[in-house]
C-alpha cells in the first residue's frame, strides 16, 4: 500500500466532502431566501413589484458566481494539500 498516495487520497475526499457540504449549504441559502421573497412578492401591491425584483440580490447569476468561488477554492485546496504532502516521505508502522 502506498502510504502518501493513500494519505493524499483520503485528505483530497475530505476537502472534497467539505466543498459539496458548502455547496448544498448554499443551495438551502438561496430555497430559503427564494421562499422569503415570494411571500413578500405575494403581499405586496403589484405596483411594487419591480422595486422587489431591483432588490433581489441572489439571483440566479449570483448563486453560479458563488459555487464557481467555492469549487474553486476547493480545488485550490486539493492542489496545495497534493504540493505539500510532496514534501514528505509517508509511510505505514504496522505494529
Amino acid at each position: 500500500m502506498n502510504a502518501k498516495k493513500n494519505l493524499n487520497d483520503r485528505s483530497g475526499d475530505e476537502v472534497i466532502t467539505l466543498f459539496k457540504m458548502m455547496l448544498n449549504l448554499i443551495e438551502d441559502m438561496k430555497q430559503d431566501h427564494d421562499f422569503h421573497y415570494q411571500k413578500l412578492y405575494d403581499e405586496i401591491p403589484k405596483k411594487y413589484h419591480p422595486v422587489i425584483n431591483t432588490a433581489n440580490h441572489f439571483t440566479s447569476d449570483k448563486l453560479a458566481w458563488i459555487r464557481k468561488r467555492v469549487l474553486d477554492y476547493g480545488n485550490d485546496s486539493l492542489r496545495n494539500i497534493k504540493n505539500e504532502i510532496e514534501n514528505y516521505n509517508v509511510q505505514f508502522i504496522f505494529k
